[in-house]
């Protein structure tokens, strides 16, 4: 369940990311598809047509999904959608396009009578439409521009496209647009992940977040406990919080389930003695949630699951009184001398 009004306040330690693509040149095969509305819903339907899964899913009215059909059976322009190919999948994964593609696919299943249209069309559902207005509309043209990224080897530039694609309204967080762009086993894992008991506690938040803030800090959380020594590497994104996660997200994608049982068995016990050792909410240093404290201590508990064997309570009061540890938790905490410093410190203090 996510709540719709609550959201995850956390201390501002960090300075903000521009996440501007550094030195990076894409090659992107861009090319337009001209798709009838029927074979679109039919991709759709067989799904050769991906939806990212996101937490604004659908939004679109009745009478803006029946201005949408009402365009198509006037002969009108509708506006193009964009899609991605993804270099080894042949699905099209849709970049900008989704609220259309949305109200096509609930008007051909019925789902919705046409509203505040032409008197010809208002309140009939498809199969209502007369054989002629049915032909116009399976055979109306909706164009596309499917686009696909020959350079750099990878798949990166899906993620800024997304971006900036959807700057209008109300934008989507990076979190969103992960769950946007990744469409592989993070998603659901990391969901499952967050509905632990004792993270709630010691987040301090019993509900999920409505915009996925508390799932990223878990992503954040396990590439960190994976790869902390590596932040700041430029295979890893370099000095960018956002590029790093990222490059996990998509790792988790790719892990065997074998490998995902580990990992979240060792988070489940990560969360559970960190609960049962520390007082409530025991990263909030300032009456916010410190991510920096956070992801230190968790990570390293993570990284640790198997081996730790010390008072867990005295290790972080210790830390709390190391001046280097709070410096370490306080300014620019996703700079990479930041993230090894206040490592280093956790792990020495856990005697690791």
């Amino acid at each position: 369940m996510v709540s719709g009004e609550e959201e995850l306040l956390v201390e501002e330690t960090e300075t903000s990311e521009d996440d501007e693509p550094q030195n990076i040149r894409y090659d992107i095969m861009p090319y337009p598809a001209d798709y009838t509305v029927k074979g679109l819903h039919e991709q759709w339907k067989l799904g050769q047509v991906v939806i990212p899964d996101f937490q604004r899913s659908y939004i679109w009215s009745q009478t803006q999904a029946s201005r949408l059909i009402e365009s198509f059976l006037l002969g009108l322009p509708v506006p193009q959608v964009f899609l991605y190919r993804d270099r080894s999948d042949p699905k099209l994964t849709v970049i900008d396009g989704h609220q259309r593609l949305g109200a096509i696919a609930r008007f051909y299943k019925g789902e919705f009578r046409l509203r505040g249209v032409n008197s010809l069309w208002n309140g009939r559902a498809y199969e209502e439409l007369v054989e002629g207005d049915r032909f116009e509309l399976d055979n109306a043209t909706l164009r596309a521009i499917v686009i696909r990224q020959i350079q750099p080897n990878d798949n990166s530039s899906i993620y800024q496209i997304f971006r900036r694609l959807n700057t209008g309204g109300t934008q989507l967080n990076d979190m969103e647009i992960r769950r946007a762009v990744f469409q592989g086993k993070a998603n659901g894992f990391l969901s499952k992940l967050n509905e632990n008991a004792e993270w709630r506690e010691l987040i301090g938040m019993p509900e999920p977040a409505a915009r996925y803030r508390d799932v990223e800090l878990i992503l954040r959380i396990l590439a960190l406990a994976e790869n902390w020594r590596e932040y700041g590497a430029a295979k890893f994104g370099g000095q960018s919080m956002n590029k790093f996660m990222n490059h996990y997200m998509e790792v988790l994608d790719n892990l065997d389930s074998g490998k995902l049982d580990d990992l979240e068995n060792r988070f489940t016990k990560s969360c559970a003695g960190v609960s049962a050792a520390l007082d409530k909410k025991p990263f909030h240093l300032r009456g916010r949630l410190n991510l920096a404290a956070l992801d230190a201590v968790m990570a390293c508990s993570i990284e640790l699951a198997h081996s730790i064997d010390f008072d867990l309570r005295d290790a972080y009061a210790q830390l709390r009184a190391d001046e280097g540890f709070m410096n370490a938790v306080s300014y620019n905490t996703s700079h990479a001398l930041e993230v090894r410093q206040r490592f280093e410190l956790v792990h020495s203090t856990f005697g690791a």
